[in-house]
């Protein structure tokens, strides 16, 4: 029971269509990495700064 041909290709629209998808998840990761990446690493600096503090 063979369901897949791994000697057939896709049809080029399709592979468009899948290239174009990864690149719209890629690009949206981007965007999600740069605006959580730059307040993660402020909110790491504070909570480090302020256990400083409190071991004074």
């Amino acid at each position: 029971m063979e369901d897949f041909d791994f000697g057939e290709t896709a049809p080029e629209h399709l592979k468009g269509m899948l290239t174009s998808e990864i690149d719209t998840i890629r690009n949206a990761m981007q965007i999600v990495q740069m605006f959580l990446g730059e307040t993660m690493v402020a909110g790491l600096k504070l909570l480090q700064e302020l256990e400083l503090k409190d071991n004074l």
